[in-house]
C-alpha cells in the first residue's frame, strides 16, 4: 500500500480538480516550504513522450506532472520542437477561466461538505479519526474544516496541500505553462473534458468508494513523502516502469473502482476523440495529459496502437543528449 498516496495524488490532481481541492482551507494554510527540485534529485527533467502517426497526421503525446517546483527545467529541445510545430494542442480540461473557477467553487460549496452534524471523524474508527487529525495538523490545514468535508474533498485537500508544502506550485505545472503558451501563440487549443465532467469524477463516487479512498490515504500517509519523491523522480527521468507501478498498478490493486473511473475509462474516452480527429484531419498536433495516462496496458498510446496507429517513443535520444 506504500504507493497509493502517490498514485492517487499525482495521477488525479489535474488542473481542473486542484481548485476544488484547496479552495476552502487554503487561506489558512501555512507557508509552503522552499522548492525542493534539487533536493529531490531533479533540477533538469526529461519526461516521456510518444509519437502517434498515420498517413497524414503526426501527434506527440507528452506526459505531464500537474504541480511542479519553481525552477525546474523540463523543457527539452524535442518537446519544444513538437510543441512549436503543432497546430492543434489538447489538454485534459480548461480550469483557469472565470466561468470554470465559478463552477469549481460552487461544486465544492454545494457538494464537497457533509450534511450538518455529519463529520469525517464520526465516519471513521477511532484510530483513523485520530490519524486524520494529525495529518491535518501536519499539513497546516484546520481540522475543523477538514472534518466537515465529504471524503473526496478531504482527500484532495490533504493531498494537494501536502504537495504544495513540498515546494511545488500549481502555476508551474507543465499543463498550466503549456496552456498559456498555446493560447498566446494562437494555436487551436482543445480539451478532452469539461470542468463539470472532471469534478464529477469525484462528486459521483459511490459513498463507500470515496470513504475507502480517504481511509487508504490516511493509513498510507506515513509513506507519502518517500513515495511521492520516487514518483517525481520517475517522471523527471522518464522511468516508465516506476510510473506505471505507482500511478496505475497500485491504484488498480488497492482501489479498482477509482482506477477505472479516474484513469482507464478516461483513457478510452480520450482515445475515441483522438481516433476521430486523426481520421478526419491532417497535420501536426500535441497532447499534454497526466503521465499516468500514457503508461501501461490501458494507456492512451497502447489503445491507439491497438487501433492500428504507428506509436513510438519520441525524443529519447535528444533527452539523453541534453
Amino acid at each position: 500500500m506504500k504507493h497509493l498516496f502517490a498514485a492517487a495524488s499525482a495521477a488525479v490532481l489535474s488542473a481542473g480538480s486542484l481548485p476544488a481541492a484547496a479552495q476552502a482551507p487554503q487561506a489558512q494554510a501555512g507557508k509552503a516550504q522552499p522548492p525542493k527540485a534539487e533536493e529531490m534529485g531533479a533540477e533538469i527533467a526529461a519526461p516521456a513522450m510518444w509519437r502517434v502517426r498515420d498517413a497524414d497526421s503526426d501527434y506527440v503525446l507528452f506526459g505531464t506532472f500537474h504541480i511542479l517546483p519553481p525552477g525546474l527545467d523540463w523543457r527539452r529541445d524535442a518537446l519544444n520542437a513538437a510543441f512549436s510545430e503543432a497546430d492543434v494542442v489538447y489538454f485534459e480540461v480548461e480550469a483557469d477561466t472565470p466561468g470554470a473557477e465559478a463552477i469549481t467553487v460552487n461544486t465544492v460549496m454545494t457538494q464537497g461538505f457533509n450534511k450538518r452534524g455529519v463529520t469525517l471523524s464520526g465516519m471513521l474508527n477511532e484510530a483513523d479519526a485520530q490519524k486524520l487529525r494529525e495529518i491535518a495538523n501536519e499539513v497546516k490545514l484546520p481540522f475543523a474544516a477538514i472534518d466537515t468535508m465529504r471524503p473526496w474533498n478531504a482527500f484532495l485537500s490533504l493531498s494537494v496541500q501536502f504537495i504544495i508544502n513540498q515546494g511545488f506550485d500549481p502555476s508551474h505545472g507543465a499543463d498550466s505553462v503549456l496552456m498559456k503558451e498555446a493560447k498566446a501563440a494562437g494555436k487551436d487549443v482543445r480539451f478532452f473534458e469539461t470542468i463539470q465532467e472532471q469534478l464529477a469524477l469525484f462528486t459521483t463516487l459511490e459513498p463507500e468508494v470515496e470513504k475507502n479512498l480517504l481511509i487508504l490515504t490516511i493509513r498510507d500517509w506515513d509513506e507519502q513523502e518517500e513515495s511521492f519523491d520516487d514518483l517525481y523522480r520517475a517522471w523527471a527521468n522518464a522511468d516508465l516502469g516506476v510510473i506505471d507501478a505507482q500511478m496505475n498498478e497500485d491504484m488498480r490493486d488497492m482501489a479498482p473502482a477509482v482506477y477505472e473511473s479516474l484513469l482507464a475509462e478516461r483513457n478510452r474516452n480520450w482515445v475515441e476523440q483522438l481516433d476521430a480527429v486523426l481520421k478526419a484531419e491532417s497535420g501536426k498536433g500535441f497532447v499534454a495529459v497526466g503521465a499516468g495516462h500514457l503508461v501501461g496496458d490501458d494507456s492512451v498510446p497502447a489503445l491507439l496502437e491497438a487501433r492500428g496507429y504507428e506509436v513510438t517513443r519520441y525524443g529519447v535520444e535528444a533527452a539523453n543528449d541534453n
